[in-house]
């Protein structure tokens, strides 16, 4: 016989559709084919709200583990999906700056989960990655989004991705 003094739990599918809808939205920002790299300790949380179909539904052809090293990547567009640390993004501005002395172009996505710091800005703009305009209206509990196109970041407002 169940409890009548507690209460019934939650139903966190609700949220866990806005995650993932949330998630797509953001990976359409960036149309066409992409790799997106993911920093270990979310890929578990974003298992539990996208699954690799869903990613491959939405043009992400390979995923990587943020490892700090190299990337392989052959892909023209490479979509990141980090928690707001200085060390992920220093790797990342060495994946911009080493792309730049090769000649190569492509397309560069930050996601910061839960939301991006000062910190990581400055970094990016010390390493030159980071200039031009930074696009930012939103009210409040809002992520930023940044694009990355070898000579200039944006920085798109978009709404919080909770993972």
């Amino acid at each position: 016989m169940a409890r009548r003094d507690t209460p019934e739990l939650p139903d966190f599918s609700l949220l866990k559709r806005l995650a993932r809808d949330q998630l797509v939205y953001l990976l359409e920002q960036l149309p066409g084919k992409k790799d997106l790299f993911i920093e270990s300790d979310l890929m578990s949380p974003l298992d539990r709200i996208a699954n690799v179909s869903t990613l491959k539904q939405h043009d992400v052809v390979k995923l990587y583990k943020v490892e700090y090293k190299p990337t392989v990547s052959l892909s023209d567009q490479l979509c990141f999906l980090i928690r707001p640390r200085i060390q992920t993004v220093k790797w990342i501005c060495d994946v911009v700056n080493a792309d730049k002395a090769a000649g190569r172009f492509r397309r560069y996505k930050i996601i910061f989960t839960p939301q991006r710091f000062f910190a990581c800005e400055a970094v990016l703009e010390e390493q030159g990655v980071f200039g031009g305009k930074l696009l930012c209206k939103s009210p409040g509990g809002m992520n930023q989004l940044c694009e990355v196109d070898n000579q200039r970041m944006k920085c798109l407002l978009s709404s919080e991705l909770w993972v």
